[in-house]
């Protein structure tokens, strides 16, 4: 019989050898009878390898490959990484949705997409800003104070930043009465702050303030003056008296900063509901034909007057063209040469019209381009010259009627003021500058 290999059971108990040596079937491995304690040596027990031992495992290099795959781990920076993203304002969102277009209509998919997860982040941003941390452990609110430069428009439609307050309405609770006269009866001053504005700061004011401003203070001191009038002691003399009586300067800042935080609300609500703001929600970005560098060429939203029937618009929210920069306002004539060039070889006329009024509630103004037969646009500056002299009222403070081809538009009507334009091809055209919004129809002109 071959040899048999013991398995673990029998390595540890050698039974089957004993009894083939042992024929008399006794355990040899037990202690006789015979010998001395100290001469006879149990054998230790057996150990097993499996439960109590374990064996000394030496550290196994690892191979090329899987080194290389750990150091690439280990270089390879996180899927997620908590680097804030930095906040874009409402001109870099508008620029970021405008190069989105271009390569959405360029067919870039790679540039498309990153330009698209560039705006979400930089949306996310804005929309966790709110809710983050404060460094303290405590949550901020659901809105946090967004720090912003407050502007405020004058009568020419300039925009400029408000002053800081010079003292707190707080600390002027006291009405102090300023003399006017010096003991001679001469009048030396008429409010109280005379002696603390210099002739630059009047100048500053004077050109600052619009005419709804003095309006308005007017109107406050007229509603706290109420003396008794005479022949020589008028309503006027009472409200001039009663200016002159404290140094209201403060209270006008105030008042100052209260618009200004009035209209940057609603600045804010209406860039996020506009038509013609390539960041905005509500813009259709499927009627877009053509963008540029500052503008950019659209269909309307509404069923075209003609067909043909497009719109020049600026990216950037501005009210009237008036208001344009020199750059934006560049490129506007070049799209309007390239129209009428191109409706030109078609064997049609083009009319530009533009219509920007109510600049209260911020509107983003375009220039319409509208297509039409020769026969037509040869007798349409006899229409329009007729219907701007017989539009809105009978008396008028301004010329209903102003001729744009000497000038242009921008050298003939003034920045701030309500005005409809309309141009034939690339000869000037006419101007009414709108005195009553309500009397002027939204729709003139089409």
């Amino acid at each position: 019989r071959g040899f048999q290999r013991p398995d673990e059971d029998g390595a540890r108990n050698p039974s089957w050898t004993s009894r083939s040596n042992n024929h008399s079937g006794k355990d040899l491995s037990s202690k006789p009878s015979w010998m001395k304690k100290e001469f006879f040596k149990e054998p230790p027990p057996a150990r097993r390898d499996t439960e109590e031992t374990q064996p000394e495992v030496m550290p196994r290099k690892p191979s090329p490959a899987v080194s290389r795959e750990r150091s690439e781990e280990d270089a390879a920076p996180p899927e997620k990484q908590n680097v804030p993203a930095r906040l874009l304002s409402d001109t870099e969102l508008n620029a970021l949705g405008a190069k989105l277009i271009k390569a959405e209509m360029l067919g870039n998919k790679a540039l498309y997409e990153k330009l698209k997860a560039e705006i979400e982040e930089a949306r996310k941003a804005r929309q966790s800003v709110g809710a983050s941390a404060c460094p303290d452990g405590s949550q901020r609110g659901s809105r946090k104070e967004e720090v912003v430069v407050l502007m405020k428009t004058d009568s020419r439609g300039f925009s400029h930043p408000l002053a800081e307050p010079e003292q707190d309405v707080s600390q002027q609770r006291r009405k102090t009465k300023m003399a006017t006269h010096n003991k001679d009866g001469d009048r030396v001053r008429y409010f109280a702050d005379d002696d603390r504005l210099s002739l630059k700061n009047m100048f500053e004011r004077e050109k600052l303030t619009t005419a709804e401003d003095q309006n308005a203070e007017f109107a406050r001191l007229a509603g706290k003056a109420r003396p008794s009038t005479s022949q020589d002691y008028d309503f006027d003399d009472a409200a001039l008296d009663k200016a002159a009586e404290h140094d209201s300067s403060a209270k006008q800042d105030a008042r100052d900063r209260w618009k200004a935080i009035q209209e940057h609300k609603q600045m804010s609500k209406a860039l996020d509901k506009c038509r013609y703001c390539l960041e905005s929600s509500e813009m259709k970005k499927h009627l877009i034909i053509a963008i540029g560098i500052r503008t950019y060429l659209c269909l309307p939203a509404h069923q075209s007057l003609t067909d043909g029937h497009c719109l020049v618009v600026p990216q950037a929210h501005v009210a009237a063209g008036t208001l344009l920069d020199e750059d934006v306002w560049l490129e506007v004539q070049v799209f309007r040469k390239g129209l009428t060039r191109m409706f030109e070889d078609m064997g049609k006329d083009t009319v530009f019209m533009e219509t920007a009024v109510a600049f209260r509630h911020h509107p983003h103004t375009y220039l319409e381009c509208i297509p039409v037969p020769k026969e037509i646009g040869d007798m349409a500056p006899m229409y329009f010259k007729k219907a701007i002299l017989e539009c809105e009222s009978e008396w008028a403070q301004n010329r209903k009627l102003v001729d744009l081809s000497k000038k242009g538009l921008r050298n003939s009507i003034p920045k701030g003021l309500p005005y409809f334009s309309v141009d034939f091809g690339l000869q000037g055209g006419f101007a009414h500058v709108v005195e009553d919004e309500k009397d002027f129809p939204s729709y003139f002109g089409r």
